[in-house]
């Protein structure tokens, strides 16, 4: 096996481990912490809050780094050359991209700490949903991406 055949099994892993992550944490998060945290009294959720946060936060970053840097390796490397002049392929990673970016931002947005996005943070909920909803839009596009043939041998 080749370097760049590990390299790119490696890019791949640590694409669906951020993917894993990210969805996970959220999914997680909609369905367990804040139902839970609504019923705790408020000095109860303040406390629990400035204790996880931190590490939430973490591990949506790394999650978040995992997926940019190996999904643009595996586009730029890997997969753009094999689907050259397919326009289906590239309108739906480019559709992908675009939600990509909107459940980064919503993440950022929900664990951070600027004043700005604290209108997202208050509708928790809300948001976590629709990042959830955008996460299941982008696997479904992943998936049918997998099925298109290359143009070229690989």
């Amino acid at each position: 096996m080749s370097f760049d055949q590990m390299l790119e099994i490696a890019m791949r892993w640590l694409h669906i481990f951020g993917a894993i992550t990210a969805v996970g944490a959220s999914i997680f998060a909609l369905v367990v912490i804040v139902p839970t945290m609504a019923k705790l009294p408020e000095d109860a959720r303040k406390a629990f809050h400035a204790a996880a946060r931190p590490k939430f936060a973490m591990l949506i970053g790394m999650a978040i780094m995992a997926l940019l840097v190996s999904g643009i390796y595996n586009y730029l490397v890997v997969m753009r050359a094999k689907h050259q002049g397919q326009s289906i392929y590239d309108m739906l990673m480019g559709i992908k991209i675009l939600l990509a970016l909107v459940i980064f931002f919503v993440a950022s947005a929900l664990t951070g700490q600027s004043p700005a996005f604290q209108k997202i943070r208050d509708n928790r909920k809300t948001w976590l949903t629709l990042n959830v909803f955008l996460a299941a839009v982008l696997i479904a596009i992943a998936g049918y991406l997998r099925t298109i043939p290359f143009a070229t041998a690989p």
